[in-house]
């Protein structure tokens, strides 16, 4: 049987999208807890859908208590964001468009560290590492990729001639 491929979306991008409105998500958390009405346990529930056994008893346990209106989202609790949509955009242009080089670094890779460092001058934020990884990956949906080193005292030249000499040099097994 021949797999069905989306091209133009991702299974991260069709997730988001089921998450991203209030409808789907009780939708999705509707039939999350169908197979249990059905007499499925939650094990085999769990085989077939995006969440854990424990998600789908939880989801199950306030179903039977308030309905449907167990399963919509409960207010966000916890501390206001300090960060403004517009230092959002700075900080996804910053990590995507500028270099650290610019800001007086000598690399060309950004790293938590220095993204905290160029925000607290920059913005006058002060956040973790832990914290600017987390605002990177779930406010701008961006992911770490580690970067090849670059190192601007090296010698071109040298590192070619090193290159073609290593691809002449046989192979001893």
């Amino acid at each position: 049987m021949q797999k069905i491929k989306f091209p133009e979306h991702t299974a991260e991008q069709i997730e988001a999208l089921l998450k991203s409105k209030e409808d789907y998500k009780i939708a999705a958390r509707l039939v999350s807890i169908l197979p249990l009405a059905k007499g499925e346990s939650s094990r085999k529930a769990q085989d077939l859908l995006l969440l854990s056994h424990n998600q789908i008893l939880i989801w199950s346990k306030r179903f039977l208590e308030l309905g449907i209106e167990g399963l919509k989202d409960k207010p966000k609790t916890g501390r206001k964001s300090q960060i403004s949509k517009e230092q959002l955009n700075w900080l996804k242009n910053l990590v995507l468009n500028e270099s650290p080089l610019k800001y007086g670094y000598n690399t060309e890779t950004w790293t938590a560290p220095l993204i905290v460092q160029v925000m607290d001058k920059e913005c006058h934020l002060k956040y973790s590492d832990d914290m600017v990884y987390i605002l990177l990956k779930k406010k701008l949906g961006l992911t770490h990729k580690k970067g090849k080193g670059f190192y601007p005292e090296a010698n071109k030249d040298k590192r070619q001639i090193f290159v073609d000499n290593l691809k002449k040099t046989p192979r001893v097994s």
